[in-house]
């Protein structure tokens, strides 16, 4: 009877510590980014993550925090590699998005998605995110993903942000303009 109830308690033990083992995790990452000055206006943020095989299972949502100043366009990619020694894909990208957020709360005010141009049969996942027109505030780059096999993997990502380039009907207008206070004055000139 022992040897059962020894047995009993071991397989329970054992069990548990298995479901322990294999449950997923979601692994967050909140950073906030130091913005390089570009020299022209605007700026570049190089930023990533690595995971290991040690996170099998696990899906990541990583947030990448900056403030700009008015009146940017920005534009991101992001490329994340894994071994393809197996054709297991071990890490998937899964998200990538810019978010205008109000810095007190953190509440979410406007979200833009970034776009999957991975090639099939790629082992390199990769996307792209361009948003033009941001006004000045708190945002966040989102990176969301799934570390799927033992061999882990790594994403990395750039942004530019650069200063807005003004559409052409606003120099149309600036030129109707220019051209109307020229008649003005013109006219205001025969007159004296």
């Amino acid at each position: 009877m022992k040897i059962k109830s020894l047995l009993l308690v071991a397989a329970v033990g054992g069990a548990s510590l298995m479901a322990q083992i294999s449950s997923a995790a979601t692994l967050n990452g909140n950073f906030n980014m130091a913005t390089m000055d570009d020299g022209a206006g605007g700026f570049n943020v190089f930023f990533g993550n690595a995971f290991t095989g040690l996170q099998m299972g696990d899906s990541f949502m990583d947030k990448f925090k900056f403030t700009i100043g008015n009146g940017f366009d920005s534009s991101a990619s992001l490329t994340s590699t894994y071994l393809d020694r197996s054709k297991v894909k071990d890490l998937a990208i899964t998200g990538f998005s810019l978010s205008m957020i109000d810095p007190s709360s953190s509440a979410i005010l406007a979200t833009y998605s970034g776009i999957n141009t991975t090639d099939a049969g790629s082992h390199v996942d990769t996307w792209a995110l361009t948003k033009a027109g941001l006004g000045s505030g708190t945002y966040v780059l989102e990176v969301d993903g799934n570390v799927i096999g033992n061999g882990g993997g790594s994403y990395a990502s750039d942004l530019t942000v650069t200063a807005a380039v003004p559409e052409p009907e606003t120099y149309g207008m600036l030129l109707a303009g220019m051209a109307l206070m020229g008649v003005i004055a013109r006219r205001k000139a025969k007159k004296d």
